[in-house]
């Protein structure tokens, strides 16, 4: 077997991990194996010159070649031929290179290079290992950047540019440099994550780290075993007509409402949203996205799709999107991140080729090529293949496979994953079936009672651990901040502004700061946790910092359950704008009176037209009831004429037969049905 290649494992570090992010940027430049040279300014003069070179000046009537130095030629059939010849366009090629050309002997008697056409002494000067990096760094779906410590950190191309945007990589890349350091600006971590797929939808806002919005949908649109949705089955015609291929229809219908519902209930959210990360294969998930009182546009620049393959549209494989698109992979040194780069891309030319050569052997030995149709019907023998022996260790670690191939080294690493280093009976068999398959079994069953003396000890060493009681040492809470947090755990309205007052200005930020050690919340965690909106604005008043996370990594904002709450920390940022820095905070961004008292008012609105449609229904139900209590005769005489089955409003041109008018076919023949009993009670 061929030796594997290393890979190494870099660092990776969060964007809106803001503290670590800075520290990269520190003297970031574009890394050189994204850059070319500059274009030189090439004058009109040698292009022409270089252009007569290759034009055929041998006679008048163009019947030679002036680059290989033949000629007149006998006939037309001669000429072409000749510039059909290897030796021609090899000829060509020297030329533009500014070399003499071959004769025909001297090309034919060539011994170390090849004949064909496309191995020429310019790929020789291609193959150097920059220009290899170079084509690696060009074709990969990242930017590469290194800073004054000479680390290398790669970024995803989606983040810094839109994929019909091009930016230039000649001279010292100055644009990536500004793309790049735009990521910590505030306001510039709000992103949003959305993805339709197969009757699934799932879609979150991010501030930063944590969730501020999300939502997911999922309806029965699929048709099973065939993996094609309804909509899609229905246009290659003839569509189906059973029961459940309708009840699809029906569901897409309302799962492509559904999710134009929701990305227009999202409007406000998306629009404060620097960049918009989507998944969305076909033109019916894309209306669903896309379509009508949708708030995104398919020519928003904020647009981007995701440059990797996701799975099923979930919460959390949205999560896991946005924690893989807000990654950074840093190396230490540029020699690891070019090793990483050149065997990544060396391994999908590995593979690639060796595809091609198991082709290769097919058709030697015979065997059937891909492309020519098989039988079905006729049986085919199966390539016999060696098992690997299957050996069952603990309940937690599952069936483990072993075969021929398997290191030594891992199985040393798989006997000794457990935690506290007892090695249960399973592990014991598995290295005892391996040491046999090796054919060391004489030495290893020598060395199995030292192991199990091991074993003992460390036992021992457990329980002697476990019998000396652990000191835990408790943080003294100063009797303000218990009173601080009792009063933000009462029931009571009250004001904090009493105790506040009898605190200096660094007793009382370090007050409203100190963390509970149960759960990490501070003053403000507590208050807004509580759904106080006024003991916010006092914590946040009298030095509250609302970027201190709790024990599960949420600040005040994102642990606020109540959405009055959260307009009180808008409101204060738009208060005191250069207060902290609330690009860490979480809070989307500031919030104005007016804009509040805007957007109560659209909301009055909407709930007086609810109630005056509310309104008018019931008034239309009153009135069809009082229409069927009527007689047959009654009805026909109304002033107001109705449907005689439902009572509901006729259309323009109703449907009726005798003196009966009815809203819908469906009503005309159920009262057609019902008549005949009518009659003869």
């Amino acid at each position: 077997m061929t030796s594997k290649i290393d890979i190494v494992k870099p660092k990776t570090v969060k964007v809106y991990e803001l503290d670590e992010f800075e520290k990269l940027l520190k003297g970031v430049k574009v890394a050189a194996c994204m850059l070319t040279e500059s274009q030189p300014v090439v004058d009109e003069e040698s292009v022409l010159k270089r252009l007569n070179t290759l034009t055929l000046n041998g006679a008048a009537d163009g019947n030679c070649c002036s680059c290989c130095g033949v000629g007149p030629f006998k006939s037309r059939a001669d000429q072409t031929t000749h510039y059909k010849n290897h030796w021609h366009t090899y000829n060509l090629k020297r030329k533009l290179f500014g070399k003499s050309p071959l004769t025909l002997g001297q090309f034919n008697s060539r011994q170390d290079e090849d004949s064909s056409v496309s191995d020429s002494e310019t790929d020789d000067c291609y193959s150097t290992p920059a220009s290899e990096l170079f084509a690696a760094a060009t074709r990969h779906c990242k930017a590469f950047f290194t800073n004054q410590k000479g680390q290398v950190f790669c970024i995803y191309r989606c983040i810094l540019h839109h994929k019909k945007e091009q930016l230039s990589t000649d001279g010292e890349g100055r644009i990536w440099v500004e793309r790049c350091q735009r990521l910590i600006s505030p306001g510039f971590q709000r992103w949003a994550v959305v993805m339709v797929s197969g009757g699934h939808f799932a879609g979150a806002v991010f501030s930063g780290g944590a969730a501020v919005v999300h939502k997911t949908l999922h309806s029965y649109i699929v048709r099973r075993g065939q993996g094609q949705a309804q909509g899609t089955r229905d246009q290659h015609g003839n569509a189906p007509k059973s029961a459940g291929a309708s009840l699809r229809r029906y569901n897409q219908a309302q799962f492509l409402e559904h999710v134009q519902e929701i990305m227009s209930a999202w409007s406000e959210d998306l629009a404060g949203c620097s960049l918009v990360f989507y998944r969305a294969v076909g033109s019916t998930n894309q209306a669903a996205l896309f379509g009508k009182n949708s708030p995104l546009n398919r020519d928003d620049p904020r647009l981007r799709a995701l440059p990797f393959p996701t799975r099923k549209p979930t919460y959390k494989g949205v999560q896991r999107a946005h924690e893989t698109i807000s990654s950074l992979e840093v190396y230490d040194t540029m020699e690891l991140f070019q090793k990483a780069l050149i065997t990544a891309f060396a391994n999908k030319a590995v593979t690639k080729t060796g595809s091609d050569t198991s082709i290769g052997n097919q058709k030697k030995t015979g065997k059937s090529s891909p492309n020519k149709p098989i039988d079905r019907a006729k049986s085919r023998e199966r390539i016999p293949r060696e098992l690997p022996t299957q050996l069952i260790s603990s309940e937690d670690e599952g069936p483990c496979f072993i075969d021929s191939e398997t290191p030594v080294a891992w199985i040393k690493t798989l006997s000794e994953q457990n935690k506290n280093g007892v090695i249960t009976n399973s592990r014991k068999d598995l290295i005892n079936d391996c040491s046999i398959a090796s054919g060391n079994s004489d030495t290893e069953t020598e060395s199995l009672p030292e192991k199990k003396e091991i074993v003992k000890k460390k036992k021992k060493k457990k329980v002697d651990e476990k019998t000396v009681p652990v000191k835990k040492v408790l943080q003294k809470i100063p009797a303000n901040v218990k009173k601080i947090w009792k009063v933000i755990a009462g029931n009571e309205q009250s004001s904090l502004e009493t105790i506040f007052e009898g605190l200096e200005s660094v007793e009382l930020e370090a007050a409203c700061n100190m963390p509970d050690p149960n759960d990490g919340n501070t003053a403000l965690h507590k208050a807004a946790i509580a759904a106080k909106p006024d003991m916010v604005t006092q914590i946040l008043v009298a030095g509250g910092d609302p970027c201190i996370r709790n024990h599960a990594l949420q600040t005040p904002y994102a642990a606020a359950p109540h959405p009055d709450t959260r307009v009180a920390f808008r409101l204060f940022q738009a208060q005191h704008p250069d207060k902290y820095n609330y690009a860490k905070s979480h809070i989307p961004g500031p919030l104005t009176t007016e804009l509040l008292e805007q957007e109560k008012e659209r909301k009055a609105q909407q709930k007086r037209a609810k109630r005056q449609r509310d309104k008018e229904k019931q008034a239309e139900k009153i009135k069809s009831n009082k229409f069927l209590q009527l007689t047959d005769a009654e009805k026909v005489r109304a002033k107001e004429p109705r449907c005689f089955l439902c009572g509901s409003n006729l259309p323009k041109m109703p449907f009726s037969y005798d003196n009966y008018n009815f809203c819908s076919i469906r009503c005309l023949q159920n009262h057609r049905n019902l008549r005949p009993i009518n009659m003869t009670v």
